[in-house]
């Protein structure tokens, strides 16, 4: 019942919530890392256990940006 509720006052917050979701699978496939560790990496660093990991990449051995725009 409390989560209809919720979905009733704050009709966006689901469709928020999945473009910001699409948007880490989509950075984290275009760099080629694993979207289930990375989630699980937020979740426990959000618990107050860890850093919170970064979605840019790691290291970059590009030589300008056009190279990152092909990797995409």
């Amino acid at each position: 019942m409390a989560d209809g509720l919720v979905l009733a006052l704050f009709p966006q917050a689901g469709s928020v919530f999945v473009a910001r979701m699409l948007t880490v699978v989509t950075s984290l496939k275009s760099q080629q890392r694993n979207v289930l560790e990375f989630i699980t990496q937020a979740v426990v660093a959000a618990r107050g256990s860890t850093t919170v990991p970064s979605l840019l990449p790691e290291n970059t051995t590009c030589s300008d940006d056009s190279d990152l725009l092909k990797a995409a």
